[in-house]
């Protein structure tokens, strides 16, 4: 079998602005440091593949994490992600190449949330506030998740 991490990201703190421009709200200058700081512990993972939201706050957390990566993943923007529900998340990881053990998904909340929280073993919520991160390991390929 093979040990699989995929890496559940929701994006940095993003300014404030109205509904009918959200998706391209951008970060603030914290949700840039956060988003720097959460690449360097994503060093130690080295994704192999990103899955990205087009949203341009999501945008933003990528290009300040890679930054902080030795290596460039292969990154695929995924619109599908700023609206998605956990299940359409989870079909997108499905896709995902067998050649790929490290996975990086980086959306929006509800759904990553949902999608983090659905996949803990003991299923007890948690807040999951910008910038937060959680890591699944699993042996087998991407469709067993």
């Amino acid at each position: 079998m093979t040990a699989r991490t995929l890496l559940i990201l929701r994006h940095a703190t993003a300014a404030s602005g109205p509904a009918d421009a959200d998706e391209q709200r951008p970060l603030t200058d914290h949700g840039r440091a956060e988003a720097r700081a959460r690449g360097r512990e994503l060093a130690g993972f080295q994704p192999q593949q990103v899955l990205c939201s087009t949203a341009l706050r999501v945008r933003q957390t990528w290009q300040e994490i890679s930054a902080e990566l030795t290596a460039q993943p292969k990154v695929e923007f995924e619109p599908t992600i700023y609206a998605a529900t956990s299940d359409t998340l989870r079909e997108l990881i499905w896709q995902t190449d067998d050649d790929v053990t490290t996975l990086l998904l980086i959306g929006h909340n509800p759904a990553v949330h949902e999608l983090a929280w659905e996949l803990r073993r003991d299923g007890t919520p948690q807040h999951f506030p910008p910038a937060s991160l959680a890591v699944v390991t699993f042996d087998g390929p991407w469709t067993k998740l």
